[in-house]
């Protein structure tokens, strides 16, 4: 569902394939953001789709530009997506706000439900995930490993459902990480055999190939579909709650 503008204080230059879902009178955005598209520009400048179509500042973590009535606009990250992955992503236009709600990113007091559709190989699936994650840059590149070190990762996992199809078993699952750690579902879904389905780097390639092929669904099936959190700004507590419907593709290959 896609507000009205007029419910907002200012438009945001979004991408063309992104729309604000909710506001927050206290300067939340909640955004629901397409697959391909960048949270925020590559340091390297390459020329790729991103959120918003404005200047950012690394930094501060914001955007940034001066909009059609001469007003200097600010909207601050307070989390990432991965480019692949779709669904909310939240932003605030107050930097006092966007500090609460950053630390409340860090603390684990945001929860989070992610849904992904993944190769079922048939065994039972454990309700919490446990793993240590490594980043491994190479060539521009993030590659994220599982070992005995790393920053901890912690998942709540749900079957939500089993599907036989001709592409063999696949699944939807439920997934709210406790932690926020780079290609973390990605990467525990693929540690235990149940590869997201359509992830390119650490997926099943081929079956990837054959669902593309046969389907025209050529996206990762991960999806994040929930934010709520509380939070407190000058002594006034703000409790929130915003939603992501699902993607039509997911349907189309659980059908």
């Amino acid at each position: 569902m896609k507000i009205a503008e007029n419910d907002m204080p200012f438009e945001l230059p979004l991408d063309r394939e992104c729309n604000v879902i909710d506001f927050h009178p206290s300067g939340i955005w909640a955004i629901e953001k397409a697959c391909g598209i960048l949270s925020h520009p590559n340091r390297n400048g390459e020329n790729k789709r991103v959120l918003l179509h404005s200047s950012y500042d690394f930094d501060l973590e914001k955007y940034h530009w001066v909009d059609a009535k001469g007003n200097e606009r600010e909207f601050y990250l307070v989390h990432r997506l991965d480019s692949a992955t779709s669904g909310l992503i939240l932003g605030v236009s107050s930097f006092n706000v966007a500090e609460k709600l950053k630390a409340a990113f860090l603390n684990r007091d945001v929860k989070k439900t992610y849904f992904a559709i993944v190769a079922y190989n048939g065994r039972p699936v454990r309700p919490i995930w446990k793993d240590f994650l490594q980043k491994n840059p190479s060539k521009g590149k993030i590659r994220v490993t599982s070992g005995k070190t790393g920053d901890s990762a912690i998942t709540s996992v749900s079957m939500q459902r089993k599907t036989p199809t001709r592409f063999g078993n696949l699944a939807l699952l439920e997934l709210k990480p406790k932690t926020g750690r780079t290609h973390q579902l990605r990467v525990q879904c693929a540690n235990r055999k149940l590869p997201i389905i359509g992830d390119r780097t650490y997926g099943n390639f081929e079956l990837n190939r054959k669902i593309s092929k046969a389907t025209k669904v050529q996206r990762i099936c991960l999806h994040a579909s929930q934010i709520s959190f509380s939070i407190k700004v000058n002594g006034e507590s703000i409790q929130w709650e915003a939603e992501s419907a699902m993607p039509r593709a997911f349907a189309r290959l659980l059908h």
